[in-house]
């Protein structure tokens, strides 16, 4: 029995995809996936299964912009002119397309100044090369293991699973927390499209508040007041006179401008309906919650 040992540090998914034996359907197919996972957008391959492709392999958008892809995948390292010639070939899709750029998807390894060679063909062009040492990082990634072992048969060592795995909690717990942050901002968007108050209806003016607050204010002062005397006669508590004669005489005030009817005694129930009125009241003003100082 034959055991075949995978090469390291990533090595394998380089050797693999030189030795590409698996056509251009698939290397279409592979090529798409990849600039997908590079941000590219509305991919439309042209005939994976053959037939005229009208200068391209692929149409897709990339920053707004029309864009064409070109699969390169021979089986082995091609010489630099045979790699320049098919490149040359597919930048003419640029032109027949009415395209902004390229994006070149080869399994051939490329210098960096074979790179800069292909790139500057055409400086009216915009360029992207995925070389051999380019898409095979991208395939070593944790997203893209599952588009390796389809493509390229490798599968996941103990290492790769546990990244893999981790990479898709994170994703999960990401589309929670966008998911969330889409419903609140829906809800606020609806909130403030509804309107609380009837056409009929008018928000009260800042001085019918301050009335309103100072009214309840007033009462509930007086029935402290009340509650003071009543302390006070009995020899609960004692007061500076001066102090209890400038109260006496708010007193008077508050009944000369309310009427001694309207002052009480209180129900629990109206008591906490005064309460609850002037804390919001209050609120409204820019208060905290149950400021009742009198």
């Amino acid at each position: 029995m034959v055991i075949l040992l995978r090469r390291a540090e990533g090595r394998e998914t380089f050797y693999r995809l030189l030795e590409w034996d698996k056509g251009q359907a698939a290397s279409e197919r592979l090529a798409a996936l990849i600039l997908e996972q590079e941000g590219f957008r509305d991919i439309d391959p042209s005939h994976p299964l053959g037939g005229k492709d009208g200068g391209k392999d692929m149409l897709c958008e990339f920053n707004n912009f029309k864009w064409i892809g070109a699969a390169y995948f021979p089986r082995g390292q091609q010489s630099f002119n045979e790699i320049k010639k098919k490149y040359r070939h597919d930048l003419e899709g640029v032109y027949r397309n009415e395209a902004k750029g390229i994006a070149f998807i080869t399994n051939q390894e490329l210098s960096l100044m074979e790179r800069k060679i292909l790139e500057e063909m055409d400086k009216t062009v915009d360029v992207r090369i995925y070389h051999l040492e380019r898409i095979a990082n991208i395939l070593n990634t944790p997203k893209m293991y599952g588009i390796r072992l389809e493509y390229l048969e490798i599968e996941m060592t103990k290492e790769e699973q546990l990244s893999y795995f981790s990479y898709v909690n994170e994703q999960g717990i990401t589309r929670i927390e966008q998911k969330l942050d889409d419903l609140c901002a829906s809800i606020l968007n609806q909130t403030e499209q509804i309107s609380v108050f009837d056409d009929t209806e008018e928000v009260r003016t800042l001085k019918e508040v301050l009335e309103a607050e100072n009214m309840f204010l007033d009462k509930i002062w007086f029935d402290r007041h009340l509650s003071l005397e009543y302390r006070i006669e009995q020899g609960i508590e004692d007061v500076n006179p001066e102090i209890w004669k400038g109260a006496m005489e708010s007193a008077r005030k508050v009944i000369e401008k309310y009427g001694e009817e309207n002052l009480g005694p209180y129900s629990d129930f109206e008591w906490g309906m005064l309460n609850g009125k002037l804390s919001a009241l209050r609120w409204v003003l820019g208060y905290e919650w149950d400021m009742l100082d009198t």
